[in-house]
C-alpha cells in the first residue's frame, strides 16, 4: 500500500479565471449603462461655468466702460447701445464674444416692465446677452 499524494493547490483553476473574467465584464457593462452618460458628459459641467465665466468678463466690461462714462442719455443711446451692438446680432469685439437678445429701452408701469413709446425718456437701457451655451445674463444701465 503506498502512501497518500498530497496535491498541493496553489493557484487558479482556467475554469476559474474565465468565469471572473465574465462576471467583470458582464458587471462592467451593466455599470457602464447606468452611469456611462456621466462619464462621457462629466465635462459638461465645467465648460459651462467656463463659458458663464466668460460671459460675466463680457459684462463686466460693458459696465466698466458705462462707469466711466457721463451716464447720460445721450451716451447709453449714442455709443453704449450700439457698442453693445443690435438685437439678435453675434458679437465679438472689445467687450468680448456673445449673442445680444436684448437691446431696447424699458420702462416700469406698475412694476411691469414695459416697452417705451414716443416721447418717453430713454433713461432705463436692458440688455441681455447670451452665451455659446445659451445662458444669458441681464443687467439695466441707466441715467443720472
Amino acid at each position: 500500500m503506498g502512501l497518500p499524494v498530497k496535491i498541493d493547490s496553489k493557484g487558479f483553476t482556467l475554469i476559474e479565471i474565465i468565469a471572473t473574467i465574465l462576471l467583470v465584464a458582464v458587471m462592467g457593462a451593466l455599470l457602464f449603462q447606468y452611469f456611462g452618460e456621466s462619464f462621457l458628459r462629466s465635462n459638461r459641467p465645467m465648460e459651462r461655468l467656463n463659458q458663464t465665466l466668460k460671459l460675466q468678463q463680457v459684462i463686466e466690461n460693458i459696465n466698466e466702460d458705462y462707469e466711466r462714462s457721463a451716464k447720460t442719455e445721450a451716451y447709453i443711446d449714442n455709443i453704449l447701445r450700439i457698442n453693445i451692438g443690435n438685437e439678435g446680432s453675434d458679437q465679438d469685439n472689445p467687450f468680448g464674444k456673445y449673442k445680444v437678445v436684448d437691446n431696447h429701452f424699458i420702462k416700469f408701469v406698475t412694476e411691469l416692465e414695459t416697452p417705451i413709446t414716443a416721447g418717453d425718456p430713454k433713461n432705463i437701457l436692458k440688455v441681455t446677452l447670451e452665451n455659446e451655451m445659451n445662458s444669458a445674463m441681464t443687467i439695466f444701465f441707466t441715467t443720472q
